[in-house]
This record gives C-alpha cells, sequence and structure tokens, in this order.
C-alpha cells in the first residue's frame, strides 16, 4: 500500500491568529455548546433555516428558545463572481448589526475582509471594526487581523493586533497584542510583554497540533487528528489564567463519528468527570437535521445534569 506524504500539497495559508487551535476547539465545542453563546452546554431548542434564492443570495435564519427567553437571528450572503466580492448581513433581536465584505481581487496573491458590527453586551453599547488580511506569495505566506471595539457609552477603544506567518511545512507562528486607549486616544496603561500572546500550529495531512499561550500563564495545548474517513479524535490539555474563577486544569478528549451515512455522534470528555454530546440525524424528506445535546457529571452517576437540547435544521442549514 502506499505512504501517505509527509508534507501538506495543498497551497498553504496560515491561519489569523484567532483561528490558531480551531480545529480542536470546533471538535469540543462546535457541535456541543450554545451556537450563540459559545462555553455553555446547548440546552434550549433552535430552530434554523437556511436557503439561496436565483440570485445567488443566501438567507438562513436562526431561532433558539431558552430559559423562557427568545432570540432571532437573520443573515444574508451574496457574493458577486464578477468583482470577486462576497457582501455580508446579519441581524438579530438584540438589536445588534454587522455588516461585511471581503474580496480576493484586491492584490495577486491577497485576502481583505473588512467587517463592522455594533452589538449590545450586559447593557453596554459596543461598536467593532475589524480588518482581516493574507497574503500569499512564494512559499511563505502572512496572516494579519486589526479589530477595534468601541464602548459607545464611555468612549473608550481597545484595539488587537495581531499576524500570523507560515510556510509550505504547515508550520504557522502567530502573536496578539491589545492595546486600550482612553477618549482622548491615549494608551491607558503602559505597554507590556506580559500582555502578548503567542501561538504555534502545525498541519500534517490528517493531524493538526496546536499551542496557544495568553496572559497571565493561561495555556493550551493539543491535537486533532482524522483516524479514518468517518472518525475524528482530539485531545487538549489547558491550564486556566491566574486568578480565573474556574481555576481547574483540564484534560479534554473529543469525538467525531459518522455512524452511518446519515447519523452523527459528536463528544466530549474531561478530567472533571463532565460527559457531553450531541446525535446528530439527517432525513431528505423533508429536507432537514435533527440534534439532540446532552451533558453529565460522570462523578455523580449517569443522570443528565441539564435538560436535553433540541435544534432542527431546515433546507441547507
Amino acid at each position: 500500500s502506499s505512504q501517505p506524504s509527509q508534507h501538506r500539497t495543498m497551497p498553504f495559508i496560515p491561519p489569523l491568529f484567532k483561528d490558531i487551535g480551531k480545529s480542536l476547539g470546533d471538535l469540543c465545542t462546535k457541535k456541543i455548546d450554545d451556537e450563540k453563546d459559545r462555553g455553555q452546554l446547548f440546552t434550549g431548542q433552535v430552530v434554523k433555516f437556511e436557503t439561496t434564492n436565483a440570485e445567488g443570495v443566501k438567507i438562513s435564519s436562526y431561532t433558539r428558545s431558552k430559559d423562557g427567553s427568545i432570540l432571532s437571528c437573520l443573515d444574508s450572503e451574496y457574493t458577486n463572481k464578477s468583482v470577486g466580492a462576497t457582501f455580508t448581513l446579519k441581524l438579530n433581536s438584540k438589536t445588534e448589526v454587522e455588516i461585511g465584505a471581503s474580496t480576493k481581487k484586491l492584490y495577486d496573491g491577497l485576502k481583505a475582509s473588512l467587517t463592522g458590527k455594533l452589538k449590545d453586551k450586559k447593557g453596554k453599547k459596543f461598536r467593532d471594526c475589524v480588518l482581516d488580511l493574507q497574503y500569499k506569495s512564494g512559499a511563505y505566506s502572512f496572516a494579519g487581523q486589526s479589530k477595534v471595539t468601541a464602548e459607545l457609552d464611555k468612549k473608550a477603544v481597545k484595539a488587537e493586533l495581531s499576524a500570523s506567518i507560515g510556510d509550505e511545512s504547515g508550520i504557522s507562528v502567530g502573536a496578539m497584542y491589545p492595546v486600550k486607549l482612553d477618549s482622548s486616544f491615549q494608551l491607558a496603561s503602559p505597554l507590556s510583554f506580559d500582555e502578548l500572546s503567542l501561538g504555534v500550529e502545525m498541519k500534517m495531512n490528517d493531524l493538526t497540533c496546536s499551542l496557544l499561550t495568553k496572559p497571565k500563564s493561561e495555556l493550551e495545548l493539543g491535537f486533532v487528528k482524522s483516524s479514518s474517513s468517518s472518525t475524528t479524535v482530539g485531545g487538549k490539555f489547558y491550564m486556566p489564567a491566574d486568578g480565573a474563577d474556574d481555576d481547574t486544569t483540564k484534560v479534554s478528549l473529543g469525538l467525531n463519528h459518522q455512524l452511518d451515512s446519515d447519523t452523527s455522534l459528536y463528544s466530549v470528555f474531561d478530567s472533571t468527570g463532565s460527559l457531553k454530546g450531541t446525535l446528530s440525524k439527517k432525513f431528505a424528506d423533508p429536507k432537514l437535521t435533527a440534534s439532540l445535546t446532552f451533558g453529565m457529571d460522570l462523578t455523580k452517576g449517569m443522570d443528565l445534569v441539564q435538560p436535553v437540547g433540541v435544534a432542527i435544521a431546515l433546507g441547507d442549514a
């Protein structure tokens, strides 16, 4: 039998710094955590719908009922192939608005996107502006992001500057630094390397390894591996930042397994005894996907610790 190639053969673009370790994070959370509240087990009821009209406009909706409250979202996306640009508009019932545009035709090898957001968080109004750049030239590639968040009530500004570089070997190295400005756009605090975050990611065929270090000794180390065409596994070691509310160091194991062509199981188990999972089933007529999400604390038995989450995705969602 033939041996797999040691290195990637497809053109390699390094991830933005925020996406270093994303495949590991997705394996452990994407199908299990609340889609609009990452970090929280999904325990609500959700109905999603997605379709694309004849003009190529993709429209998707999301409605969630949880703990007596309802969240509704409406997203639209349009790609103009003649100019090589994609435009997005996202709205939700929290009066949050997001407008975005991306293109690959500004310059040969350069991909750029610009996103603006108006959001409400705990009663405070924020305005975000995010610029992403990805550029490839020869064997080396660069990815950079500039994110500026303005708190409208206090006229305070926070910027996050990040960059990563990589080459055809599949290795990427990145860094991110936050800068806080006061209402007169002066530095609110002295610059310090203590605020610097660093990340390394390596991709080789069916294996991705990542390392992230953040301020206050926060550390995340892990891997994701496609062990077969139907199974993906991953492991993560996480040490929280000094002084964090939850200071428990955790080891997590994640699994994504295709039981058959229409049924998938997603699960994650960690060293605290927590077991979370989602069972997902696709149906052809009508075209929909139904999912059940559950959580257990195995140190206390096999009983569910929270209500089961139920999601129905219609159309292409």
